[in-house]
């Protein structure tokens, strides 16, 4: 269950801000910042509420990480399947690798750019066969 919830909402908030940087015009950095403090706001005031935010503060992370994944995002990258692939390695890389970069900035954008490239790669091979 934790998987799949983590799954909707990096998909949810990855194609959310494709949507405000493509088709509403706000810029990449613009509708990533304005996701990343509605998000960070949010999470601040669960964390006044409730002491033990530590397993849901990865939703947090994962959303984050989802803003950077729909500012990288091109406007020819606006295939479901693009978007589906791109979040199901998005989650398997935050999952096995938060671990070991606990504490270290860059994680979130790093595993963005990753898991792009790899769609992008998926997609350059299966053009040529």
């Amino acid at each position: 269950m934790d998987i799949l919830i983590k799954l909707i909402v990096c998909y949810g908030v990855y194609r959310l801000t494709f949507f405000l940087h493509h088709q509403k015009k706000w810029g990449a950095v613009k509708a990533s910042s304005t996701l990343a403090l509605i998000i960070g706001v949010i999470y601040q005031i669960l964390i006044e509420n409730d002491g033990t935010i530590d397993q849901t503060k990865h939703y947090f992370l994962i959303a984050m990480g989802a803003t950077f994944m729909g500012m990288l995002s091109n406007i020819h990258q606006h295939q479901r399947i693009d978007f589906i692939i791109s979040t199901f390695i998005f989650v398997a890389l935050y999952s096995n690798t938060s671990p070991y970069f606990d504490g270290l900035g860059g994680l979130l954008g790093t595993i963005a750019c990753i898991a792009l490239l790899c769609v992008f790669g998926i997609e350059r091979i299966l053009k040529k066969l």
